[in-house]
């Protein structure tokens, strides 16, 4: 039988089980079983950070984790694949379901700077928010989620799409800023 060479189903070697061992032991607060974190992805995150996953999750290569201040979580559920050069930045929370596809180059981010007239942009306090995604959701590759949005379960959100609003459950969404144009059948 064929070995199935599809990257996020792949499990790698030996040198893959040990990258993942150490880095299992050192950024994640609970990781379930088969746990695959790729070599090159990277783990920024204060002392007090939650980082939990599932079982059967996938961290692909240079994906970018960033947990800082005040007080970051950030929960993943069972088999959901976290994509190519991914950037995940929580100051607050940011929860991702069970069997979510995050295609390459997205970012999720639960937080943003002030935007007050009186004051330079780089002297604001940032806006901390959250971020939900449910379960079965599909996100296109360079996709955008910013803070306060919740996508409903089964979502498909398109390539490139940048979500500032809520998006319904078993919708497709698509654009800048990402509207729904249809609904899964």
């Amino acid at each position: 039988m064929a070995t199935d060479k599809a990257s996020y189903r792949n499990r790698g070697g030996i040198l893959q089980r040990l990258v993942t061992a150490y880095k299992r032991f050192r950024y994640f607060s609970h990781a379930g079983s088969n746990l695959v974190v790729k070599r090159s992805a990277e783990f920024r995150m204060v002392k007090h950070a939650v980082l939990e996953v599932g079982s059967n999750v996938t961290i692909q290569d240079q994906s970018f984790f960033q947990l800082t201040m005040p007080d970051p979580k950030v929960f993943i559920g069972d088999n959901t694949v976290i994509g190519r050069r991914n950037i995940i930045t929580a100051k607050n929370l940011i929860r991702i379901g069970s069997d979510v596809l995050i295609g390459s180059d997205v970012q999720i981010i639960d937080h943003s700077h002030g935007t007050k007239r009186d004051t330079p942009i780089r002297l604001q306090k940032a806006q901390i928010g959250t971020v939900e995604i449910g379960d079965d959701v599909w996100i296109g590759a360079g996709a955008r989620i910013l803070m306060n949005v919740k996508i409903g379960n089964g979502a498909v959100i398109g390539a490139n799409a940048v979500v500032i609003n809520d998006i319904p459950e078993y919708a497709i969404a698509v654009g800048s800023p990402a509207k729904v144009v249809k609904f899964r059948e």
